[in-house]
């Protein structure tokens, strides 16, 4: 009779260790893949934001398409935009409201409050800004006597403007643009604001204009209607006026803190809004492309911008400008370059 040997369980060659899991365990993902992946997202979403932004304005608004255009076509140069040209000059203009006795704003021209003739050099990467004084006396074409230069928009509008300002510094503009102070409130606002230093208490109430201005000094964040009040600004509620030199360099602050805002990579989103206002709603002899062409490189030249105020001269109530002065400075900032160029 044989023996039967007991049997033997065979165990496998995958035994189990005591204490570990058949299944793997999944390692934690480290902080820096989680921080990359959220960055991607992030771009993600700020690439698809900034698409649906531009593809509304340019389905929304005709200057944004012809800007959009002009982008893909070349023609944000200088070379496409003004062919032939290495220098521009172009007649900045700030228009006032006029009112009737019942606080109406009044369909007039109104007059200039400010008045920059822009000298861009496209070959040098410069710009140069003169601010001419509204209350300096002029002759205006085809009317006798010495006027302020301001009253010329209010008589012949911005071309009239123009051949005032050429007849008074002999540099004649190429194209102009036109923009009234309620635009200009709009366009703040569209741009996030802008960032300044008040230099002073600034307190003015004329309820007969509907101008309300209230401003603390130093360094602040300005909505459109304070930024209006701040370039408006010429007499205080306690009976103080400030002379047009000391306006003229709040507006000059004012532009340089604007420029440098529409710097910001934040801007990105918020420009299709603002330049379709600019396009739409302001009198300008410059096509969308050429405009497109001239805030580029305005944005472009770093502190290659010079800001100067034509030099004048107190006459009673208005300023007379200093002749010998005033050739020289505008020698400077519009005839070295083209002398240069030709040399």
């Amino acid at each position: 009779m044989t023996t039967r040997q007991p049997v033997r369980k065979t165990t496998s060659t995958r035994s189990q260790r005591p204490g570990k899991s058949t299944s793997r365990r999944r390692k934690k993902p480290s902080l820096f893949s989680v921080v990359w992946k959220l960055f991607l997202v992030a771009v993600f979403a700020a690439v698809s934001l900034a698409v649906g932004v531009a593809t509304y304005w340019t389905v929304k608004s005709p200057s944004i398409r012809q800007a959009a255009t002009a982008a893909v076509t070349g023609g944000l140069s200088p070379d496409k935009a003004f062919p032939g040209r290495s220098e521009l000059n172009i007649l900045l203009l700030g228009r006032d409201e006029d009112r009737d006795n019942k606080d109406r704003v009044m369909n007039t021209r109104g007059r200039t409050d400010t008045i920059v003739l822009a000298h861009l050099d496209f070959a040098q990467r410069q710009v140069n800004l003169l601010s001419i004084p509204r209350d300096t006396l002029v002759r205006i074409p085809g009317y006798s006597g010495r006027h302020k230069i301001n009253a010329a928009n209010a008589l012949g509008g911005p071309e009239l403007t123009a051949q005032t300002v050429e007849n008074l510094i002999d540099i004649k503009p190429d194209g102009y643009v036109l923009v009234d102070y309620k635009v200009f409130q709009t366009l703040i606002d569209q741009a996030g604001g802008v960032q300044v230093n008040v230099p002073k208490q600034l307190d003015y109430d004329d309820n007969w204009g509907n101008l309300h201005i209230h401003l603390k000094p130093g360094p602040q964040h300005l909505n459109g209607e304070q930024a209006l009040g701040l370039v408006r600004f010429r007499h205080s509620n306690d009976g103080r006026a400030d002379s047009d030199q000391e306006r003229i360099a709040r507006q000059q602050m004012l532009l340089a803190s604007a420029r440098h805002q529409f710097t910001r990579p934040a801007m990105l989103l918020r420009l299709p809004e603002v330049f379709s206002t600019l396009m739409e709603q302001t009198d300008t002899t410059l096509t969308t492309d050429q405009a497109l062409c001239l805030a580029n490189f305005a944005r472009s030249v770093g502190s290659n911008m010079r800001m100067e105020v034509l030099p004048s001269i107190p006459a009673r109530s208005a300023l007379r400008m200093d002749r010998v002065r005033a050739r020289q400075l505008v020698e400077e900032m519009f005839i070295k370059g083209q002398s240069k160029e030709s040399t």
